[in-house]
């Protein structure tokens, strides 16, 4: 058994106490219990000097469907799919100045990604154009992130620029989801550490993209508020480590791997990440969720994922293809509190 094991299983029973009873006073005892225990945890990483490592996520060329699906996917194990979308129209010719002549009108959201943003998470969307965003990249304004954004929903014609039945058929038995997310951003825009309960394959289609992987186990070492939503995050940033506030995570294991252009990363289940573009990027997340999958992972979040009411789950699920919804919904929830 793990130093971390020891304490994770008490750890997550306060924190879903929290989740379900935790408001004033009993929220307050419940995060004291969560404290007491990461401090046990962090006398222990000391007295035994437990020393942090940095792994590279495998990288592999021409690996059957089978064996990845069974070696990665069902295993629940990062790996990067080297060269898999070299061939796929849309790493032929998506760039920034094409979808500037194409659909640079195109009204998007925006969510605030700024690379200085790094003491909250803002649940602020705004509206834009495509042109907003192309235009900020080529200056370098680093606070216009295309997140999430709907082209392959508002012109499904492009997901013919994809391999779909190569993405489809790598979802696992009786999953629930086939949603597309397309991030679009400049040199320098990031996503700030987080976790969901989906499986995903993201190609990168432009550029060049940066991320630090941990397995969900590490949910006692960011110590994630409870905020009731389906999207977990934490405050710690790997680019800039605060070990006064996040101890423990002097002596974690931290995985990382650089994507360029044609290369498809599976993102497990529950796993948290943090992604910087380290170019001017477009990448394309393909979810889906595997209640299988994400047991195995982590029983935790998936069962804080399913009984989420903020928004409720229901309301997530509806809106999958449409995260701005769910970001304005929060927003909302929040400054009512």
């Amino acid at each position: 058994m793990s130093i971390k094991s020891k304490y994770l299983k008490k750890y997550q029973i306060w924190r879903v106490l929290d989740h379900f009873f935790g408001s004033g006073i009993p929220s307050k005892r419940f995060e004291r219990r969560r404290n007491q225990i990461t401090s046990k945890l962090n006398l222990e990483y000391k007295n035994k000097k437990v020393i942090p490592q940095l792994l590279k996520i495998e990288r592999i060329k021409n690996i059957s469907d089978h064996d990845f699906k069974n070696n990665y996917v069902k295993k629940g194990i990062p790996v990067v799919l080297e060269g898999k979308a070299n061939e796929w129209l849309a790493v032929k010719k998506w760039s920034p100045d094409w979808l500037l002549e194409n659909y640079c009108d195109d009204e998007v959201s925006l969510f605030d990604a700024s690379i200085d943003n790094k003491s909250k998470v803002d649940y602020k969307v705004q509206q834009g154009t495509l042109r907003d965003v192309l235009e900020a990249m080529k200056i370098g304004d680093q606070s216009k992130y295309s997140r999430f954004n709907r082209i392959l929903y508002d012109h499904p014609e492009l997901i013919e620029d994809f391999d779909w039945k190569w993405l489809y058929k790598m979802r696992s038995k009786l999953s629930s989801g086939k949603t597309f997310q397309v991030f679009i951003g400049g040199k320098g825009t990031r996503t700030s550490l987080h976790a969901a309960s989906e499986n995903n394959l993201f190609t990168q289609i432009y550029g060049t993209k940066h991320w630090y992987l941990y397995p969900p186990e590490n949910d006692i070492i960011f110590t994630p508020p409870i905020t009731r939503s389906p999207y977990f995050h934490t405050l710690f940033d790997p680019d800039s480590a605060d070990f006064e506030k996040y101890p423990n995570a002097r002596h974690i294991i931290t995985w990382e791997c650089e994507l360029k252009a044609g290369d498809v990363l599976y993102n497990p289940p529950s796993w948290w990440h943090h992604v910087t573009n380290k170019t001017n990027s477009i990448g394309v997340g393909f979810r889906w969720f595997s209640i299988r999958d994400s047991l195995k992972m982590s029983f935790t979040q998936t069962l804080l994922t399913i009984m989420s009411t903020n928004p409720p789950i229901w309301y997530a699920t509806k809106n999958r293809t449409d995260f701005a919804k769910i970001f304005k919904y929060m927003n909302q929830k929040n400054n009512k509190q």
